[in-house]
């Protein structure tokens, strides 16, 4: 594969399998492979989720589908970054020169890629991870399992893992749960809740006289509760973090189901609309 390669804010034009077309013309080998198409962005990216793509990622992406020789400074010109690009139009991208409506069709339908790509990303992006609080004899005074204290007598503690769009809890339950019986092994569950089911989060935490005692918080859904036991002084921030991740989660699947999408993550449903528009642009020219 050829490198993007950027003088001026302008990249040179590959087609899809990354070989430059020599014409700058924006000659597109159309792919049909998401994997392909994910790769072409994740080569583009320097390791960088779409919305804190710069100048330097969007040209990146421009070469490798295409068009960098032709519209690179137009992108660059116009300040285009990861924020921007999904934002994209018909209308916008004439008003930056993009003339042909071939071309504007074509950039639109990888400005589709991007959202869906942008909205995986922003689902999947991490917002805590953690595992399970086991406090000991006297409010961990004496470390957890004492005086028995390796996993294969205690178990594993949970894994908590929070995104954007869901809570999952991990656990590795002892096949035979007696002491010492750790060495028959492990079964691994994973309970998985999405945030815009999630009606309710409350905490239950206190003080001690000595030691730090457990905060517990329990997350309710359609699905039943789900215990998250905590170390005392981090309750109140992991409860704050899934409530502004819920509020959000609810957010996005109520512009999804009415056809809408905040300005950074324009449904794929818009994009189709501008796409006819140009189509019966292009049919009267």
């Amino acid at each position: 594969h050829g490198n993007t390669q950027v003088a001026g804010g302008v990249g040179t034009a590959f087609d899809q399998t990354g070989v430059t077309d020599g014409s700058g013309a924006g000659v597109l080998n159309k792919g049909t492979n998401q994997a392909a198409d994910n790769a072409i962005v994740e080569q583009a990216s320097n390791g960088k989720v779409l919305a804190d793509w710069g100048p330097q990622e969007i040209q990146n992406w421009l070469g490798l589908i295409g068009f960098g020789q032709m519209y690179g400074q137009h992108f660059y010109q116009h300040h285009i970054d990861g924020k921007a690009v999904v934002q994209l139009n018909p209308e916008l991208a004439k008003e930056m020169g993009i003339i042909s409506v071939g071309h504007r069709l074509t950039i639109l339908s990888w400005i589709k890629k991007l959202q869906t790509i942008n909205r995986q990303q922003w689902r999947s992006a991490m917002v805590f991870e953690g595992e399970e609080y086991r406090p000991g004899p006297f409010n961990n005074v004496l470390p957890f399992g004492f005086p028995f204290c390796f996993e294969m007598c205690t178990g594993k503690p949970a894994v908590y893992k929070v995104t954007n769009s869901k809570l999952s809890v991990v656990q590795n339950i002892k096949n035979v749960n007696l002491p010492l019986m750790g060495w028959c092994g492990f079964t691994t569950t994973v309970f998985t809740v999405d945030l815009s089911d999630v009606s309710d989060i409350d905490l239950m935490s206190g003080t001690a006289c000595m030691g730090d005692p457990p905060a517990m918080l329990v997350v309710n859904s359609s699905k039943g509760p789900v215990f998250m036991t905590l170390v005392n002084n981090m309750g109140d921030e992991i409860k704050t973090k899934i409530e502004q991740a819920k509020e959000e989660a609810v957010i996005q699947a109520n512009m999804v189901l009415h056809g809408g999408a905040p300005a950074d993550q324009i449904d794929d449903g818009s994009v189709c609309e501008m796409e006819e528009v140009e189509t019966e642009e292009m049919s009267r020219e």
